[in-house]
């Protein structure tokens, strides 16, 4: 028998989780896709409200938007904003949609618990009852499930057993199950690892958003973040970026914030001296950038 699964939510709009979506600089593209692949999935009246205005007629073709997959991908490098951008996109999308109230559901961290057989397929079961249960006929809701390839690895790879191909079932019978009875619920998936998500997935999903190492203008817009406060000119500034692209592999979005922005940040206290150029060009130096994660297409 498998234990009960309690699935933790959030409840949005949330003022904290709108300064976290706001944080996220340089991400301005996925932010704006994953923002309006939500309302598409889940905002029927705001649809409604767009065809009386613009098609009073009707439009036919809008059926096809209006009975597509509630599942995103996201998929994309470690380090990359994917989870901080799932976990807090429900605010801005709240507001989006008139402040209609959102519940963000995450999967637990042992949803495979053992892999034994029947298992992963019961708590797959399970994870989405729980979630469903708990929205009100009033609430909408987001079910997060992160490294989604622990779930839904191709079942067409050698490695995948039996149980890793019968969990796969599952969860497309689950997505399905969503798209044709509830239209109150969107899942997104979250991978490291886009290739080995399962063909049947991929095609189910409405959206796929790859994330990508930032390239040297969004390495100038997180330096500037962290560097707003302190006087700096525009060749010190170019320093920095220069110094961060000459690195292999790129730096990650999460390199660059937590491993060198909020490093210098701590070194400059420690030392009771102010946050400088100086204090992080010495960081950038002593920083290794993350290691690529290899794709298994």
């Amino acid at each position: 028998m498998v234990e009960k699964i309690d699935v933790v939510s959030t409840l949005h709009f949330d003022k904290a989780f709108q300064k976290k979506f706001d944080s996220l600089i340089g991400l301005d593209q996925e932010k704006e896709s994953l923002l309006f692949g939500l309302k598409i999935i889940l905002d029927e009246n705001g649809i409604a409200s767009w065809k009386k205005k613009h098609h009073k007629d009707g439009l036919p073709f809008l059926e096809r938007i209006k009975s597509r997959s509630p599942a995103i991908i996201l998929s994309g490098d470690v380090g990359c904003g994917k989870t901080e951008l799932a976990l807090s996109v429900a605010s801005p999308l709240s507001t989006l949609m008139g402040g209609q109230t959102i519940k963000v559901f995450e999967t637990p961290t042992d949803i495979r618990a053992g892999g034994y057989v029947g298992d992963i397929s019961k708590r797959i079961v399970e994870t989405f009852k729980d979630a469903k249960s708990k929205l009100t006929s009033r609430e909408f809701g987001i079910l997060i499930i992160d490294e989604a390839d622990d779930l839904a690895t191709s079942r067409e790879q050698m490695q995948a057993h039996h149980e890793d191909r019968a969990g796969v079932n599952v969860l497309i019978k689950e997505l399905d199950s969503l798209e044709r009875n509830n239209g109150k619920m969107a899942v997104i998936l979250i991978t490291n690892r886009g290739g080995s998500i399962d063909p049947a997935i991929k095609r189910r999903a409405s959206l796929q958003i790859q994330f990508e190492r930032p390239n040297p203008e969004t390495i100038t817009l997180l330096l500037k973040g962290i560097l707003d406060g302190i006087k700096y000119t525009d060749l010190e500034l170019q320093s920095l970026v220069k110094q961060c692209i000459e690195k292999q592999p790129a730096f990650t979005f999460s390199d660059i914030i937590r491993r060198i922005g909020e490093n210098a940040l701590v070194k400059s206290i420690k030392s009771d001296s102010p946050l400088s150029i100086e204090t992080i060009r010495s960081v950038i130096e002593k920083t290794k950038p993350s290691p690529e994660f290899k794709q298994h297409e």
